[in-house]
């Protein structure tokens, strides 16, 4: 998921010092519970309340993986710290401890790093039971009133959360020429027809900030489709919705240091009331504009039109598991809030072609021999189009946003090392993506490296979505979505760089900033 290079800067630093006496005791006190727990583990019997531990552990084959002594307070924060993208420091520490597996401490989190195809798959999918949960970070709690469990993504497993996924899967993988796939197509090409309008416009010398409308688009694409609603581009309500939710996106895609050292949490009070009043802010516009009487004015069972159906008549049959209406209202924010994920998405698509006239011309000459009549470039056509495709797999590769952390649920072990409860898992995905010894020149930027005899091929190593029980939902909504607005959008222009932009992508994470570069769409 989302950190970012982790900076202490002076105000942390003061708020360290008054927390060391505290920090030393409490080293002490953990020293003196760890020798318990080496002599419990030795006792034979274990009984009562106790917990009990799996044989696995006790077993002398099965030992802590390797890794670097942690510092006080900080752990290894500061090894993190010396790479532009933190993960980087993954594939460094596997070579110094020759190890794929590294156990790392940040701050107060005990942390495992899985590097490497079979280990990866291994939490994902072979153990993944073992490894459901998701971090506890203080203001992801703060984010969802208190309780992470009322997040799609970032709740610990359950079967309230195997409910929620159930209930979107017909929503968000839609089979091919079905109604719903159909829906989604017209959707998608309705909304992208409005976005080549506004591109259209001609306003001479002045730049078009082009993100505000890449965002609306999506915005719209998801709340005409999850929740039969669409808004005007001029809405002043609508504008703030979605920026407010980029906002909050950028904001979850950032890591602090607060994360794992919860003592310095108070120096991001003020940060944290805005993101709470970011949050406010789109459950007032998803009540009023969005849900509207829908729910007061059911009486019966409806037909489940779209995804507010399904949640109203789960809501109102009093369904097993219990969902409240508050963490209904969070899965809905969730959903439509996948928009910005999207947005952002294609906005870097656009960062990487408009500094690349070549590729745009692969593409537009795959468009133009489809022979496509009117503006928009629908679904139908995807599996035509594998270079263009290929441009969005490409992107996902070089981005490389790393798959969000997993924690132990339980006592487990990844590649015969011992991994207890509740730690930490990070997924060395960025090694995956960006290898010399798994890729062809990985940093250069060839969509030519996923076609195979003229169709899309994946490696086996290639996993942007994570996997398993814990898979994103929304992967399948990012291709048809990107896809369609990517030909449309080449169909019709060409993306010209400015000379005083940067198009330098940023990596690591998904987000960019609120105000990010832009460009000039050339009309064909």
């Amino acid at each position: 998921m989302m950190m970012m290079s982790i900076v202490i800067n002076t105000s942390t630093y003061i708020l360290i010092v008054g927390a060391i006496l505290v920090t030393f005791i409490m080293l002490f006190v953990d020293r003196v519970r760890l020798m318990k727990k080496k002599l419990f583990v030795k006792s034979e019997t274990i009984t009562g309340n106790q917990k009990i531990i799996d044989p696995k552990l006790i077993d002398a084959n099965l030992q802590d993986p390797p890794g670097p002594k942690p510092w006080p307070i900080i752990g290894s924060l500061h090894i993190l710290g010396q790479y532009d993208v933190p993960y980087k420091a993954f594939s460094v520490l596997e070579k110094m401890y020759n190890s794929p597996v590294i156990k790392l401490k940040l701050g107060s989190v005990q942390c495992v790093i899985i590097n490497g195809l079979e280990n990866i798959k291994e939490v994902l999918y072979t153990k993944g039971q073992d490894f459901d949960s998701r971090p506890n970070f203080l203001r992801y709690n703060k984010l969802f009133a208190g309780s992470k469990e009322n997040s799609l993504a970032f709740c610990d497993w359950s079967d309230l959360q195997k409910t929620r996924r159930e209930m979107l899967r017909n929503h968000v993988f839609p089979r091919a020429f079905t109604c719903k796939y159909d829906q989604l197509n017209v959707i998608i090409a309705s909304e992208v027809e409005n976005l080549l309008v506004h591109l259209d416009r001609p306003l001479g010398t002045m730049k078009v900030a082009v993100k505000p409308l890449v965002l609306s688009t999506c915005a719209n694409i998801f709340t005409s489709y999850f929740c039969s609603r669409r808004f005007e581009f001029g809405n002043q309500s609508f504008r703030n919705f979605v920026d407010n939710f980029d906002r909050v996106f950028y904001e979850v895609n950032q890591g602090y240091a607060a994360d794992f050292m919860p003592f310095l949490m108070p120096l991001h009070n003020r940060n944290m009331a805005r993101v709470a009043k970011w949050a406010h802010d789109i459950r007032y516009f998803v009540v009023q504009y969005i849900i509207e009487n829908r729910l007061s004015d059911w009486n019966r069972e409806i037909p489940e039109l779209d995804y507010v159906d399904c949640l109203i008549n789960y809501l109102k049959l009093t369904i097993d598991p219990e969902m409240k209406e508050q963490t209904a209202l969070f899965a809905l924010e969730d959903v439509i809030g996948g928009h910005s994920a999207i947005g952002n998405f294609i906005m870097k698509v656009f960062g990487y072609l408009a500094t690349r006239r070549h590729v745009q011309e692969m593409a537009q000459k795959e468009i133009d021999a489809a022979n496509i009549p009117g503006n928009t470039v629908g679904l139908e056509y995807r599996h035509s189009m594998p270079y263009t495709d290929a441009i969005i797999l490409e992107t996902v590769r070089h981005i490389s946003s790393p798959i969000v952390p997993h924690v132990a649920s339980k006592d487990s072990s990844i590649n015969g090392y011992k991994i207890e409860k509740d730690t930490f898992i990070f997924l060395n995905n960025y090694d995956l993506n960006m290898s010399e010894d798994l890729w062809n020149a990985p940093t250069e930027f060839i969509p030519e490296r996923f076609i195979k005899n003229g169709r899309i091929f994946k490696p086996k190593y290639f996993l942007p979505f994570g996997g398993g029980r814990r898979s994103c939902m929304g992967y399948k909504l990012v291709q048809h979505i990107c896809f369609s607005i990517l030909a449309s959008l080449l169909k019709n222009f060409t993306i010209v760089p400015y000379d005083d932009e940067s198009y330098e992508i940023p990596i690591g994470y998904l987000a960019l900033p609120i105000q990010t570069y832009t460009f000039r769409c050339e009309k064909r």
